[in-house]
């Protein structure tokens, strides 16, 4: 085997064209068992992603370049995708990956997903690569295969379930202990934290992956929590697994009692993860206000308690905020929080004035904006001054955003059609998004008009 495994790696072209070979004899097997058993879609569909994984973990054995990979990844998803939007090859070779009753992209991604991580892992050891692929393979075909058949209690807003999660976080365990007792110097104790909170993190990130990005999220996401884990102590490991465990519980706490669907609200967490293991825990204080903060701008009722927002509705939160925490990284300034809090600021004041003109419709809208944007400053605002300090250029600079909070919310409330009905639509959360962005540049402005002021 070992002779075998030399040849090829000795021959680039040839180890293409047996890894080639294989993947279309995969297919080749599988559509003629879906064609001839009376195999569930679902199942055959992961029947190829768990084998078309199998055959990826070879790779940093068998190239040295990237290009090899590139090739070959580039070949099978310009294949996978002839025979998923072209409908004589549809008709013809269809019967693998396209016989689920959901839109996903999942096996296009999947070959994306490995040339990028062989790419970020070329040149280090095969345990970075090795990892998240067995993850990918076997614990997210897991999921898929106990949720479609065992599922008893779906995610609101996702084609999942909390069967098909645990599953995914046992076999995901082991998908990292093992590899990591095995074949890496890392100790027993901080190989089982690693697989523990790695397990659970990627479990969020898969539960808010739709239409299949959950084949580029795992892989991808994992490498970088990986080679951040392998390089920490076990205190510090310790700490991501409570705060891990801690996201979770507090998952499965707010579902009900949030407006937030399932997958929107792993993907919530997961960038709450992000954002405290990047700056820290006062970069928790704006998600955490508008989390709890929503619900006091009116007092709820069957309607506007729906689980309605999706993950379209985070991506609009967030984007501003991530921008201001990947610059406070990247320059090294931790005075960019006051942007960054006064995105969620900004945004809980116009999801306030959406909902209290649509519960309140016979007061005058005047009153009732300037109601949501003074609640939401004194929300999110107040615990951001106790965290940072009362200095007098901060508590300046906390004042002021007041006008960029309302200014923010002007732009929203002045493109919407109809506030007291404003709808979840692409546009509206793309508006949205746009007026945070602008409150927080604002923000920043006056903050450094304080800063001159107080000296």
């Amino acid at each position: 085997m070992n002779s075998a495994l030399a040849v090829l790696a000795s021959n680039a072209w040839l180890a293409m064209a047996v890894m080639l070979a294989a993947f279309l004899g995969l297919y080749a097997l599988l559509h003629l068992y879906a064609r001839g058993a009376a195999a569930r879609p679902e199942t055959t569909r992961k029947m190829f992603h768990t084998g078309s994984g199998v055959l990826t973990l070879a790779f940093p054995f068998l190239f040295q370049a990237t290009w090899p990979v590139l090739v070959l990844t580039v070949a099978s998803a310009l294949f996978i995708a002839a025979v998923k939007f072209l409908p004589s090859l549809r008709r013809r070779a269809g019967h693998v990956a396209n016989r689920v009753d959901r839109s996903t992209l999942g096996e296009v991604y999947f070959p994306i997903s490995v040339a990028v991580l062989f790419w970020l892992t070329r040149g280090e050891h095969p345990l970075l690569f090795v990892i998240p692929i067995l993850v990918l393979t076997f614990a997210d075909a897991t999921c898929a295969l106990v949720g479609s058949r065992y599922g008893l209690t779906p995610y609101v807003g996702a084609s999942k379930s909390l069967e098909g999660s645990i599953a995914f976080v046992v076999v995901a365990f082991f998908c990292i202990h093992v590899p990591l007792l095995l074949w890496s110097s890392v100790g027993r104790a901080e190989s089982l934290m690693i697989a523990t909170t790695l397990a659970l993190l990627v479990m969020v990130l898969e539960g808010s992956a739709w239409r299949g990005l959950d084949n580029l999220f795992i892989p991808i996401g994992g490498y970088f929590l990986l080679r951040a884990y392998l390089e920490m102590d076990a205190a510090a490991l310790l700490l991501r697994l409570l705060v891990t465990s801690g996201l979770v519980a507090l998952i499965v706490i707010a579902r009900r009692r949030t407006t937030l669907a399932d997958d929107s609200l792993a993907a919530g967490a997961f960038l709450c993860y992000i954002a405290w293991a990047l700056m820290g825990w006062p970069w928790l204080v704006g998600p955490f206000a508008i989390l709890l903060g929503y619900r006091w701008l009116s007092p709820p009722t069957a309607d506007n308690s729906r689980r309605m927002h999706g993950v379209a509705a985070i991506i609009a939160v967030w984007t501003a905020a991530v921008a201001w925490l990947a610059l406070a990284r990247l320059v090294g300034n931790p005075a960019l929080l006051l942007p960054y809090t006064v995105v969620f600021a900004a945004h809980l004041a116009m999801f306030g004035a959406s909902r209290l003109a649509f519960q309140f419709r016979e007061r005058a809208l005047g009153v009732l904006f300037w109601q949501a944007v003074v609640i939401s400053w004194v929300i999110v605002m107040t615990p951001y001054v106790l965290v940072t300090g009362a200095g007098r250029g901060n508590l300046l600079a906390a004042a002021g955003s007041v006008v960029a909070i309302a200014l923010g919310a002007t732009l929203f409330v002045r493109t919407q059609a109809d506030i007291r009905n404003a709808e979840s639509t692409p546009r509206r959360w793309v508006l949205q998004g746009a007026g945070a962005t602008v409150a927080s540049v604002v923000a920043w402005m006056i903050a450094m008009a304080a800063v001159r002021a107080a000296g």
